[in-house]
């Protein structure tokens, strides 16, 4: 399965994860209601990858060799970085692929003048590129927090980029050793 195809379901401990990855483009099944079992029964069924901060859950997605990562981090960046470096995510939000961080439903872009009375006067008036997902009808824009969200995905890639030359050096090392 590629970086593209891959699917999660994410515990009720993760909840920012899950929206952050949804808004990445990738197809997440979170919920707040979502019991154990249920977790474990939908990856089984769909083939989804586990993410969550539960041990037990964990240890029992692995006895029954399903996908599963274990996140004990509070932290959103560490959290990404782990997904991205065990799973080979895509740090880069790209618009034709982003998906309702809420409901997931994959977003639409839209006209602005048919969300004309959907978003405040000044965010009209402000923002001229739109999204609204078709399944829960809510709207999203460029806002001023799209330089946090970008600024927190600039530093896991840089993160990443540094563990890859880590391993690299640490390569090159080895072989130079054994010459």
């Amino acid at each position: 399965m590629s970086a593209e195809e891959v699917k999660f379901v994410v515990d009720t401990m993760l909840g920012d994860l899950a929206r952050w990855l949804r808004m990445l483009g990738y197809d997440v099944v979170y919920s707040r209601k979502l019991m154990d079992w249920q977790i474990l029964r939908i990856a089984e069924k769909d083939n989804r990858i586990i993410l969550t901060r539960d041990r037990g859950l964990h240890a029992r997605a692995l006895k029954k060799k399903l996908k599963s990562t274990l996140i004990l981090s509070d932290d959103i960046e560490d959290r990404l970085y782990i997904v991205a470096k065990k799973h080979g995510i895509r740090l880069y939000i790209l618009f034709d692929k982003t998906r309702c961080p809420i409901c997931n439903a994959p977003l639409v872009k839209v006209d602005k003048e048919q969300i004309a009375n959907e978003v405040p006067k000044p965010v009209y008036e402000r923002y001229y590129d739109f999204w609204k997902c078709p399944k829960c009808g809510k709207v999203y824009w460029r806002g001023r927090h799209w330089i946090k969200i970008e600024e927190i995905l600039d530093r896991v890639r840089k993160r990443l980029e540094r563990n890859v030359q880590r391993i690299e050096q640490r390569i090159r090392s080895s072989q130079g050793n054994n010459i």
